[in-house]
């Protein structure tokens, strides 16, 4: 991405919350082409507005990331879910203080998340599976 978009130090940032966002709303449909690149009317290219965003484990039994391999290469895919995403920020060369603010603003939000859920049209049974599978995630995630 670094050689494509030449805003990669605004976009590297965005993309990096949509993952942890589709991680902590147990998107398990999040796979590689539900992510693209824009090319603007200047002919340089940015991250798509982000799609298909759902909570596919309220419909299907289905794995953590639809990233195969999950976020990272073998050598780096270890420790908490928090130390993984961690490692890709940095890999992924965005600065700590951008990626720890993307960080609480995606995880201090829950009684937001909790309202929304709580004000869908989901049946009940689902709304508590939901908030549940979002409390886990989150929980996971602060750890």
């Amino acid at each position: 991405m670094q050689t494509t978009v030449p805003a990669y130090s605004v976009e590297a940032p965005k993309l990096w919350q949509l993952l942890l966002f589709n991680y902590l709303f147990s998107n398990g449909d999040a796979h590689l082409k539900n992510f693209s690149l824009t090319e603007t009317t200047m002919g340089d290219f940015r991250l798509s507005p982000a799609y298909d965003l759902l909570n596919s484990r309220i419909h299907i039994h289905d794995s953590e990331f639809a990233l195969e391999g999950g976020l990272l290469p073998p050598s780096l895919n270890h420790g908490t879910i928090t130390h993984r995403f961690t490692v890709l920020a940095s890999e992924a060369g965005i600065p700590d203080s951008i990626r720890q603010a993307i960080f609480d603003r995606m995880t201090t939000r829950s009684d937001q998340v909790e309202r929304l859920v709580e004000a869908s049209f989901l049946d009940e049974r689902t709304r508590r599976n939901y908030w549940q599978a979002y409390l886990g995630r989150a929980k996971r995630l602060m750890n």
